[in-house]
């Protein structure tokens, strides 16, 4: 049970259900999406960064965004969204190509 709760928190669903959740609340322009989507991609670059390099960074991104939605900066929200996107596409052609 606990091998199947710490892939759920640190794994493919954390980065999948952290991105669609910040898809729906840019679409929806609803920030309090995103700030969630933040808060479940944490574990996830904390996880993927190593504990010393640059990638616990990109949840600010999401938080970012949020902030941009309510300032109706809907451009700036979804550039805020790109590079988790980004690295995660990177991540799976890491994955894939092994």
């Amino acid at each position: 049970m606990t091998d199947i709760l710490v892939q759920i928190v640190f794994g493919w669903p954390a980065i999948i259900t952290s991105i669609l959740l910040s898809i729906v609340g840019l679409w929806l322009k609803k920030p309090t999406l995103l700030v969630v989507a933040g808060i479940v991609c944490i574990p996830f670059t904390y996880y993927l960064s190593g504990f010393r390099t640059p990638a616990v960074v990109l949840p600010l991104f999401q938080f970012g965004s949020a902030y941009a939605i309510t300032r109706q900066k809907k451009l700036i929200a979804w550039l805020c969204i790109a590079p988790l996107v980004m690295i995660a596409i990177v991540l799976a052609y890491a994955v894939l190509t092994q």
